[in-house]
């Protein structure tokens, strides 16, 4: 899944609000562009084996909850519920797009989706892409760094197969093992999760059950990887391939297996966000530069730019800023002329205007984020919000935590939502906490001030 970004700069008239000219700039963002098979040959033997072997194992035990015999498998096909979500403590409208689905096409160089299109890829080596991918958007590298994105189980059952410890951060074919997660059903379906992140896989073991929406892992890009995304791929009872999507061109199952089938093209916004220079997206795996900013001094020449997902050709955003007293200060359609599986766009804007809290929303095909930011110098107690600090971040140890006024109490919790350390009844502008006996992860650090009304949250990485 290697980001490649195409940039272009373009000039729109606009007659809002005295801004005679503003320049368009953004582009196009292409995953996978060399179509690197997600698993090879080798790969497929290994997992597949490794699978027979573990189910083997637990009905010796006497721990296999759905046996190979099907009359004992549930008649009730599974549901399956979307496999990624957005982490607790981060505020993107949306953290994923979709780059490529099922090739129901088995002649090389013939390609055919479940919808009768052609986003799907194969290769000359005979390969044909056997699930769906989930690509992260925007920012992936940065979003793998600080664990953005979780997958989840779509449906419950049973661990039976499980690898971690794999690098994920993966740019190209490498035949390397991937961190995954593969669940056996009711139904006796399998699903397998791929390419997760190295250190995130749930603690749990081969036999142990998952309930649907159960955390297993973090996206990233272990194994046959060019970038972060989820390779999801499901097999029947009889361990045929199956595509989950219901469509005129998928002839392996009739029926949707998802609760809630999404379109062919999710088009809608990922994310509004404000910075202080256009991101500089790198090279694989390094992480972005994204200057993000929600603070800024009167005067000061903003970027407000629009991040979005399947991009069609006559559709347009609408992108619109507010100021502190809700009066509309600006607004632009950014027109889009091309078909983009993720794009980015934006435009700068000088605000010389009102202090205080301003608001940016960007609207596409019926979807709107909405991202705050200040403009001139904050209150004393607003400060908590923007300038608390950590250090060192990353940590193995003591954190050091300060802020330009006291506060009260500090919660930190894991990935999971879990309260691991707490101080309450704090008067303070600093404290040192002891991350030691933590595990290695993501870590939520919640600071509450005086007024209970006021508080900020910031992450932490254990290393």
């Amino acid at each position: 899944m290697k980001l490649i970004l195409r940039v272009s700069i373009l000039s729109y008239m606009l007659l809002t609000f005295g801004v005679s000219m503003a320049q368009v700039v953004g582009g196009e963002s292409v995953f996978n562009p060399e179509g690197i098979e997600c698993v090879s040959e080798e790969d497929y033997a290994l997992y597949h084996a490794a699978v027979a072997q573990n189910q083997a194992m637990l009905t010796q035990q006497g721990l296999r909850l759905y046996q190979n015999d099907i009359s004992n498998f549930s008649e009730q096909q599974v549901s399956f519920a979307w496999p990624v979500q957005q982490a607790d403590g981060f505020e993107y409208n949306s953290t994923w797009g979709i780059s490529v689905y099922f090739d129901h096409d088995e002649t090389t160089g013939g390609l055919q989706d479940w919808n009768c299109g052609t986003r799907t890829y194969d290769t000359s080596s005979g390969y044909n892409h056997q699930g769906v991918d989930i690509f992260l958007w925007p920012f992936s590298w940065k979003q793998v760094e600080e664990s953005q994105t979780e997958i989840i189980a779509a449906a419950p059952g049973q661990i039976i197969f499980k690898n971690d410890g794999s690098f994920d951060r993966n740019c190209s074919f490498n035949n390397q093992q991937w961190n995954a997660i593969f669940i056996e059903h009711s139904d006796g379906s399998i699903a397998w999760y791929g390419h997760m992140k190295n250190g995130s896989v749930t603690s749990k073991n081969v036999g142990d059950t998952v309930a649907q929406g159960e955390y297993l892992g973090v996206v990233a890009s272990s194994g046959n990887s060019t970038g972060p995304h989820l390779h999801f791929e499901v097999y029947d009872e009889n361990n045929s391939l199956i595509d989950p999507y219901a469509g005129p061109c998928n002839d392996l199952n009739d029926t949707s297996w998802w609760a809630d089938q999404k379109e062919y093209l999710n088009s809608g916004v990922n994310a509004a966000l404000t910075h202080t220079n256009l991101p500089n997206f790198g090279t694989c795996p390094s992480i972005e530069e994204t200057f993000e900013s929600t603070q800024f001094d009167v005067g000061a020449t903003i970027w407000f730019i629009g991040y979005y997902k399947d991009q069609v050709t006559g559709t347009s955003s609408l992108n619109q800023i507010f100021d502190p007293s809700g009066n509309l200060y600006s607004s632009w359609n950014t027109n889009f002329t091309d078909d983009f599986v993720a794009s980015w766009w934006g435009q700068q804007r000088t605000i010389t205007d009102q202090t205080g809290e301003w608001i940016y929303v960007v609207t596409y095909n019926g979807e709107s984020h909405t991202h705050t930011f200040n403009v001139g110098q904050l209150s004393v107690e607003d400060q908590l919000f923007d300038e608390v600090r950590v250090f060192p971040n990353p940590t193995s140890g003591i954190v050091t935590i300060g802020a330009p006024v006291a506060f009260k109490q500090i919660v930190v919790r894991d990935a999971l939502g879990r309260t691991v350390l707490e101080y309450l009844d704090l008067n303070s502008i600093s404290i040192e906490m002891d991350f030691s006996s933590l595990t290695t992860g993501i870590y939520f650090v919640t600071v509450q001030g005086l007024d209970a009304d006021t508080q900020t949250t910031v992450r932490v990485l254990k290393k």
